[in-house]
């Protein structure tokens, strides 16, 4: 069970190192790497691995897309240290997004397990080919059948968390249950459906499985 992120002194040297460098070259995004840290960003991305780690094959499974994984502070150290993914692959529409996310990840960056890409996954096709990939954001962008036209992935594990929360103007394209968020992805081989009600009081919604 993965029930906690491994807090060790280099992850805290290279989160504490990030918010000196956002407070002083990218004080507009403060608010923004706050946003990320909260209790429920780390109970959404415990619960992608917790369920991924409960898959008989999933720890094979080494190549990580992230489709706009945002900073990736919480779901690469957990994808890395408990999943032993080889590489993470964030891919966001946002430089500032990505410098901070480095700065975040600066150790896997280091040592080439975590690379983040400005690219516009709905419009542009992907380079590579991953064994797992992970859209916990789909309340912010179009049906992931948009995805699949662009770069289809036959044999890719897919995450996908979305919500039914439509009080914010960026969540475009919310969804009423897992099921429908399935129906709605395509997903035709489940391999783990659920709702979690987060600590903001939010319901976060999660397929596991393979598309069509």
């Amino acid at each position: 069970m993965v029930d906690y992120i491994q807090y060790t002194p280099k992850l805290c040297y290279d989160w504490k190192q990030t918010l000196i460098d956002v407070e002083r070259y990218y004080p507009h995004q403060l608010k923004r790497t706050l946003d990320a840290s909260t209790p429920s960003q780390l109970e959404s991305k415990l619960w992608v691995v917790d369920e991924l780690f409960k898959l008989p094959d999933s720890i094979e499974r080494l190549r990580v897309a992230l489709l706009g994984g945002w900073f990736a502070n919480f779901i690469t150290p957990l994808l890395i240290d408990n999943l032993n993914a080889s590489m993470v692959f964030n891919y966001e529409i946002d430089n500032d997004v990505k410098d901070i996310s480095y700065k975040y990840n600066k150790r896997y960056k280091d040592s080439n397990k975590y690379q983040c890409s400005i690219k516009d996954i709905m419009m542009k096709t992907l380079e590579d080919d991953f064994d797992i990939i992970i859209n916990c954001s789909c309340e912010h962008m179009y049906p992931m059948t948009e995805f699949y036209e662009q770069s289809p992935q036959v044999d890719a594990l897919y995450v996908l968390q979305s919500t039914d929360d439509d009080q914010y103007d960026d969540h475009i394209n919310c969804v009423g249950s897992p099921e429908e968020l399935a129906e709605q992805a395509h997903i035709i081989d489940v391999l783990y459906s659920g709702t979690k009600v987060l600590n903001s009081g939010m319901n976060r919604f999660m397929v596991i499985g393979y598309s069509a």
